[in-house]
């Protein structure tokens, strides 16, 4: 019983480390990632607080945040964000 028990531990134990040892030594090395590679949108801020404020104002309906604190920080991104309107207006 305790050899048949053995044998299989073994056997797996050998398995366990082809895969985990040796196998990456024969697998292709993957290729380096480059910047042709870039895929979508630049970054845009004033799109991104506009996300803010609407993930907020989630969080205030669910409750996580007061209504006075979802007020300041709203009020505070809407600036930010006609800031941004605006200097990119006189470009």
């Amino acid at each position: 019983m305790w050899n048949q028990t053995f044998v299989i531990c073994a056997i797996l134990s050998i398995i366990i480390v082809f895969v985990v040892l040796i196998k990456p030594l024969f697998i292709d090395k993957q290729t380096v990632y480059s910047e042709t590679e870039k895929v979508g949108v630049d970054f845009d801020e004033s799109l991104s607080l506009l996300e803010a404020i609407a993930e907020y104002k989630t969080d205030y309906q669910m409750g996580k945040i007061s209504k006075a604190d979802f007020d300041e920080i709203s009020l505070e991104y809407k600036r930010k964000y006609l800031d941004k309107k605006a200097e990119v207006e006189k470009k």
